[in-house]
């Protein structure tokens, strides 16, 4: 249900909505409570009457019932005759059993029941119950039983509502008449008020004022109203006295205006001549000034200036296009554009462009510009004109010395890599190296001589082998010695054959991974297409010797991905880096169980692969410069390995992060790769 609003209503439907509200409202609660109260207490009255004539019916009736008369207890019920409300009477026994009935004619619903009724009164729907015991001599001989009909009452209620409805209706229509009449002290204060505001806002007129009504709030709003009128009339006084003081300042601005025109141009001139004697002055022959006149179409340079292009001003007097002529083939469309710019549109330049002196030298120059505009128009254009040779050749001697230091780390991150693998082939040839030990040690206490000295017992017996091997004693021992060197050197065999096929397996690994670090090699500074999960799995069989004999345990979360367009080796190289740090890491720690999680995570348009480890962890003060180019916590470490890494990562479109929550917490690096490739040379498929 919408809420009434009457903050849209006119004020004088508004006050009389109220009025009448407030009005029947409080009538309304009057008379419910009148009503009720009439109702309260007529129903009072009622239980009571009726309490009192069942209280005479059963003294009436008490000799009936000890004599068993019931003739004459109904002839004392008759006499309710005389009391039209009642409608039902009943005498019961001592027994319970009615005794004697009584019901008013035309009466329908007497409500008699066989079995006595509950003590006390209890209001039905259309009648009104009351039982009562009858004593004698302190003992209850019966019980009486009277209804009573409501009528009386409805038809009491129906008056008094009709009472009220009428009592309302005058009352409503007297508040209406008599709100009506007063309400005009209030809004016509309100009507007059408002007839003055639209006054005031539709003419502009602050000299109108409100009429006071009298010393009430209304009385007040309109006294302030009438003070702030006051100010705002003196306000725009002030305002038309100060609009005509400035229309007479800008008429004497515009008077003076073409002298100080005049006086400018003049500043601007004493300007350059200053600018050329202090260029004099101080020896300053690197830095010059310049101005175009628009308007002569002429060209102004300081010594300065004459200078930095190795010629004078006795030599050379300089105009617009002949000073274009000094630029390189590949600057001067650029300063020819930026001039026309700064004529046709009074745009200002600030450009490094290359020139040719008059003798011919290449040098740069950092040419600036300051568009001088007259009524809207420009009509010069004054500039610097400063050489910067030096700072671009410091410039490019910085960006050879950035070259070869990004040449060194990557060097240092091949290096980083080959010493991986030597690392891990150094363990191979270790285990090569006892697997062949043990096979020479096996060989030399092999069991094979016994079994020449048995076949020198044959040939010394040969004549007579027969008979040596069954009656000479030596020879009855033949057959049992030979079966058990025959089960000694099956045994021993099978353990040769095992060094060997480890052996192989070891001297495999190392081709392997020598292959391996040859075809990464040669492929070095092209981009392939490659999978991610492949180039991981290539890492950590390089590392495969270290991370067992640290017993790092690895864990793999490889996350479906596309195949990347990368820099195989650049990424070869900081993977390498990683899991040799996370290893190191880890062997560092003193916890019970050392493990290193690698993840690879697709993001929208990037690859992820994480190496984290629960190893030492990395401090707070060293996560803002642990890929600065020098920086590391190792004791044989360089400081090449994460700042190489981070810069491949970043010349391949990449990213490297790393991220610790402090000592002892362990650290994660990411790597992160964008999904199309945007750095580096064409695409190298397999």
């Amino acid at each position: 249900m919408a809420r009434f609003n009457l903050h849209n209503v006119p004020i004088r439907r508004k006050l009389t909505i109220i009025v009448m509200a407030t009005t029947c409202v409080a009538l309304l609660l009057a008379c419910a409570s009148f009503v009720t109260y009439e109702q309260l207490s007529f129903r009072q009255t009622m239980v009571r009457d009726l309490a009192i004539t069942a209280q005479m019916i059963g003294d009436n009736s008490s000799a009936s019932l000890s004599f068993n008369e019931a003739g004459s207890a109904e002839t004392t019920l008759r006499s309710l005759n005389a009391e039209p409300h009642i409608t039902c009477a009943v005498i019961y026994g001592r027994d319970g059993s009615m005794f004697a009935h009584y019901q008013r004619t035309n009466t329908t619903n007497c409500g008699l029941s066989a079995s006595v009724p509950a003590l006390g009164h209890r209001f039905e729907a259309d009648y009104l119950a009351f039982t009562v015991p009858i004593q004698l001599a302190g003992e209850t001989i019966g019980t009486v039983y009277l209804q009573s009909s409501l009528v009386e009452m409805r038809v009491r209620l129906h008056r008094y509502l009709i009472i009220v409805g009428l009592v309302m209706l005058g009352s409503l229509l007297a508040a209406f008449l008599l709100s009506r009449r007063l309400k005009q002290s209030i809004t016509e204060p309100i009507f007059h008020l408002l007839q003055v505001t639209r006054e005031v806002a539709s003419k502009k007129n602050y000299w109108v004022r409100a009429r006071k009504h009298g010393r009430d709030e209304l009385g007040s709003l309109i006294d302030g109203f009438n003070e702030m009128l006051e100010q705002i009339q003196a306000r725009d006084v002030e305002l038309h006295r100060a609009q005509e003081e400035l229309e007479q300042r800008v008429a004497e601005r515009t008077q003076s205006l073409s002298k100080e025109v005049s006086e400018r141009k003049q500043a601007e001139a004493a300007l350059l001549r200053a600018t050329t004697l202090l260029d004099e002055s101080q020896g300053l022959a690197r830095v010059g000034g310049w101005q175009i006149d628009l308007e002569k179409n002429s060209l102004f340079w300081t010594e300065a200036t004459f200078r930095i292009h190795d010629t004078s001003s006795q030599e050379y007097t300089p105009t617009i296009d002949t000073a274009l002529a000094f630029y390189a083939p590949e600057s001067a469309p650029v300063i020819r554009a930026a001039v026309q710019e700064a004529i046709d549109h009074g745009r200002n330049f600030s450009l490094e462009l290359e020139l040719i002196t008059a003798k011919g030298r290449r040098i740069w120059a950092h040419a600036t510009s300051k568009v001088v505009s007259e009524n809207g128009r420009p009509v010069r254009i004054v500039g610097a004109f400063q050489d910067i040779t030096a700072r671009k050749e410091a410039e490019a001697e910085l960006a050879a010395a950035h070259h070869k230091l990004l040449d060194v780390s990557r060097q240092a991150g091949m290096a980083e890599v080959a010493t991986g693998v030597l690392h891990n082939v150094g363990n191979v040839l270790n285990s090569v190296n006892v697997s062949a030990t043990l096979v020479a040690e096996r060989l030399r206490k092999s069991k094979t001589a016994s079994l020449a000295k048995v076949v020198g017992l044959f040939r010394e017996h040969e004549s007579d082998l027969g008979a040596f091997l069954t009656q000479d004693a030596r020879g009855q021992k033949v057959p049992a010695y030979l079966g058990q060197l025959s089960d000694h050197l099956a045994a021993e065999q099978a353990g040769l054959l095992q060094e060997l096929a480890s052996l192989q397996k070891n001297i495999d690994h190392v081709k392997e991974v020598v292959a391996m670090q040859q075809s990464y090699a040669r492929v070095s500074g092209l981009t392939e297409t490659v999978h991610i999960d492949e180039l991981v799995e290539d890492t950590l069989r390089m590392n495969n010797a270290s991370l067992h004999r640290h017993e790092v345990k690895v864990v793999r979360e490889f996350a479906q991905t596309p195949p990347l367009v990368i820099d195989k080796h650049k990424t070869l190289q900081i993977l390498v880096n990683l899991v040799r740090n996370a290893t190191h890491a880890c062997h560092t720690n003193d916890g019970a169980e050392k493990q290193m999680t690698l993840r690879i995570v697709r993001e929208t348009d990037s690859v992820k692969v994480s190496v984290a480890d629960n190893g030492v962890g990395i401090p707070p003060e060293n996560l803002t410069r642990i890929f600065n180019h020098g920086f590391t916590t190792k004791k044989e470490g360089h400081g090449f390995g994460l700042h190489s890494s981070a810069n491949a990562a970043k010349a391949m479109g990449g990213a490297l992060s790393v991220h610790s929550e402090g000592i002892g917490r362990g650290a994660t690096f990411t790597l992160e790769l964008p999904l199309t490739s945007t750095k580096g040379p064409p695409c190298l498929q397999p």
